[in-house]
């Protein structure tokens, strides 16, 4: 009796402990399968490798994802998990052209791919206010408000207020008179808006008579308070930009010398900077810079062009080059660090990171064009690098560490304008009277409707209406145009 209950216990004992190291070795597989999982491992073709999840978000949303000719099972926004490589990216919308990319997935890779935006397969674009003449617009950083000047030589500003995108309110501002000076015959000279502050309440004009230039900055909801900094600060300002938040706060050049106006407290600094040629600022005390520089001070003939920045009080020169080099700069942050990338020539477009933290930084990235470079831009976050020559563009991403080289045939020509950033992923020209947005890569080119080349556009605040500048060729005036481009 007690060896078969003896036997009986142990037996039951061995198949617990069994059933116990079955439960536990398949919740350490399922977990490690999970985790692979999760990491995006995939098996193909027998073989186990990783792949990349791909997040998909549009504008507007509920658009149809296409892998590789594959429908998935969900609408944006989704995320699906890729095997590593490359794959054609489609998302359709009714009513809306088909958005397509070719993207690479890297193993173990997060793929945002969040910025695509729709544009309908016809745009309405409507006239909203007509202008006699037109000599330049600027829009606000917030999108809500923007500025027309129809005639270079009067103090009248028109207002427009877009908090109603479909019926917008236009105030008319003048420049108080003794704020902005005259000729002997009682003239204006060329006025020009120049910039907003990054409060979007008030911004720059510039005033050229002759060789004489002025500088001012209007406060848009009250035309009394124009500051006029030349006559403030009894300086001849050749170059002025906003820094920061601070609407107070401006940095300027004075015969080559950059300087920092505080309207606030009627103060001027010392030089910063000399010789310099110009200028970009960012934030509130950091900036690049263009400048002269002799290496040997007693010969005027060893002149080179230095590119530094200026950042909390400390001058940096970064980098060097030959008085007749091409050089241009773009500024700016991203994530946590400063870039300042560089054309030096030869179509060589550098980056260096924290330049002003190291003089003997080591380079970030580097790309090329196929020719000196037209221009040189940053995107509004700071992640995106772009240069153009000609129909040739190339976009580095800081974030990717990659460039991106796309040919756009509408660049070209001699009289191309530079393309300019309308949001973190979008590039906007008007070259050729047509207003076309162009991802940062060069993919999904879209057409939006006929403009004057020359002038600023802005989107709404909501992101449905773009707001541009129409000419009527047989009148010779210009209108506010606003092209729906979400239905």
């Amino acid at each position: 009796m007690f060896p078969n209950t003896f036997r009986s216990k142990r037996a039951k004992l061995a198949l617990r402990f069994f059933t116990y190291g079955v439960m536990t070795l398949a919740t350490v597989v399922l977990t490690t399968l999970a985790i692979f999982w999760a990491m995006g491992y995939r098996f193909n073709n027998a073989t186990l490798e990783q792949g990349g999840l791909v997040q998909f978000r549009s504008t507007p949303e509920g658009a149809t994802v296409v892998v590789d000719g594959v429908v998935q099972n969900f609408k944006t926004p989704g995320r699906a998990n890729l095997p590593s490589g490359v794959h054609t990216i489609v998302m359709q919308l009714d009513g809306n052209r088909e958005w397509r990319r070719t993207v690479t997935v890297a193993p173990g890779q997060l793929l945002w791919l969040n910025y695509t935006r729709f544009i309908p397969n016809s745009v309405t674009t409507a006239p909203m206010k007509t202008f006699a003449g037109l000599s330049g617009s600027l829009a606000s950083p917030d999108r809500r408000w923007m500025l027309f000047h129809e005639k270079a030589d009067s103090p009248i500003v028109t207002i427009a207020d877009f908090n109603n995108e479909k019926d917008p309110i236009y105030n008319t501002l003048t420049l108080p008179d003794g704020k902005v000076s005259k000729t002997a015959d009682g003239k204006y000279g060329l006025l020009g808006m120049t910039e907003w502050d990054l409060g979007s309440r008030y911004f720059l004009m510039h005033q050229q008579n002759g060789a004489t230039h002025e500088w001012l900055r209007v406060d848009r909801t009250k035309a009394e308070d124009t500051v006029n900094l030349s006559q403030l600060f009894k300086m001849n300002i050749t170059d002025a930009h906003f820094a920061g938040n601070n609407p107070n706060i401006l940095y300027v050049l004075t015969d080559g010398t950059l300087r920092r106006l505080d309207i606030g407290s009627n103060s001027v600094s010392a030089a910063l900077v000399n010789d310099v040629q110009s200028f970009i600022v960012y934030g509130d005390g950091a900036v690049s810079y263009i400048a002269k520089r002799r290496s040997n001070p007693n010969d005027a003939a060893t002149t080179q062009q230095a590119v530094g920045v200026y950042k909390d009080g400390k001058e940096t020169v970064v980098r060097t080059y030959a008085p007749e080099a091409p050089v241009k700069i773009a500024y700016g942050k991203y994530d946590t660090h400063s870039f300042l990338a560089i054309h030096k020539g030869d179509g060589i477009v550098q980056i260096l990171r924290d330049p002003s933290e190291n003089s003997q930084e080591t380079e970030f990235a580097e790309f090329a064009l196929d020719k000196n470079a037209d221009w040189l831009k940053m995107s509004n976050n700071g992640r995106m690098v772009t240069a153009g020559a000609g129909s040739s563009v190339v976009t580095f991403d800081l974030e990717l560490n990659r460039p991106y080289e796309s040919n756009l045939p509408f660049l070209s020509g001699s009289n191309a304008r530079p393309m300019q950033w309308l949001d973190d992923y979008y590039l906007w020209s008007d070259n050729g009277g047509k207003l076309r947005l162009v991802e940062f890569d060069g993919q999904n080119d879209r057409e939006i409707t006929t403009v004057a080349p020359g002038f600023g556009i802005t989107l709404s605040q909501s992101g449905k209406t773009l707001f541009s500048i129409g000419k009527n060729e047989i009148t010779g005036s210009y209108f506010l145009q606003g092209s729906q481009i979400v239905k």
